[in-house]
């Protein structure tokens, strides 16, 4: 019977080829005849370069499989602002405090910074009070009373009218979850668990804005001045998204709460430009708030 010579053992296992086996073969032998001190720094010479790499392969970061955190766009802020800027509201008005405690519906109108028409009306749908804000200032009308009051800064006059201190400008934009669009200019950003803090601290006024990350929502503004110290609450919170609307605000300090429902609100609406004026009423007296203090 014919038989074949066995590959050789050798070979199958290394899987080399011959030119392959000629080298390693000549680099044995150069170790193997090689003088001891040249092989003790070849072997040196290995362990520094294993361990370097080892060293490399430490300093990667951990892969921990979660995407990364998105950051704030304040452009969406820009842009929410800007939609808001002229608009008309109604809503349902609840306050309670230590010197009044009243519900009513009521109407505001805003053009801007420098006009507003703020008007309650009674069950009967008649005008309880009016406040208007135009470029002669603020003044407040009671019908009931037929006085029309004046003063130099809004805030008296919300005063006598609602029976709270709390910022026109804070009320203002409160109705629409909107940042204005002057504090965005120096407005700070900080990421933390669940969401970011929208900081504005200028000339003693603190206002901080919370934004939950997974619904990128606003949940609540915190304020702190020289008169007021509060928060205002959204149920739910509200998205950044030009067009969304508030549902319920809560606005509080530590002596009263204001409780708002929105049940209608509209951008930038076309307004008559009597909206911004108090009716002709020249029977009617003017009270000076800052001169009886």
């Amino acid at each position: 019977m014919e038989t074949y010579p066995r590959p050789s053992p050798v070979r199958q296992a290394s899987g080399f080829s011959s030119a392959e086996s000629c080298l390693w073969g000549l680099a044995g032998r150069l170790f193997v005849n090689a003088h001891p001190s040249f092989v003790l720094l070849c072997l040196l010479f290995l362990l520094v370069i294993s361990s370097g790499c080892a060293r490399t392969l430490e300093k990667l970061p951990a892969i921990s499989g979660k995407p990364a955190a998105p950051s704030f766009d304040i452009a969406k802020l820009k842009e929410r602002s800007d939609f808001w800027r002229d608009y008309q509201c109604k809503f349902r008005l609840r306050v309670d405090s230590k010197t009044s405690k009243f519900s009513s519906r009521a109407l505001v109108f805003v053009k801007g910074r420098n006009f507003v028409r703020f008007e309650t009306f009674t069950p009967l749908g008649q005008t309880a009070a009016l406040y208007i804000f135009n470029e002669t200032g603020p003044a407040l009308l009671i019908p009931s009373e037929k006085v029309i009051f004046t003063a130099q800064r809004p805030e008296t006059l919300i005063r006598e009218f609602l029976g709270v201190s709390l910022p026109a400008d804070l009320f203002r934009y409160a109705l629409t979850a909107s940042v204005p669009i002057e504090q965005l200019e120096h407005i700070e950003i900080r990421s933390e668990a669940g969401g970011w803090r929208l900081i504005s601290n200028s000339e003693g006024n603190y206002f901080e804005w919370r934004i939950a990350a997974g619904s990128l929502a606003l949940e609540n503004i915190f304020v702190r001045s020289a008169e007021f110290e509060g928060r205002v609450s959204y149920d739910p919170p509200v998205g950044l998204t030009k067009e969304a609307a508030p549902g319920k605000i809560r606005i509080s300090s530590s002596e009263w709460d204001m409780e708002i429902v929105l049940e209608e609100l509209k951008s930038a609406p076309q307004f008559q430009p009597s909206v911004f004026y108090m009716p002709n009423l020249p029977d009617a007296p003017k009270v000076d708030l800052d001169k009886i203090k």
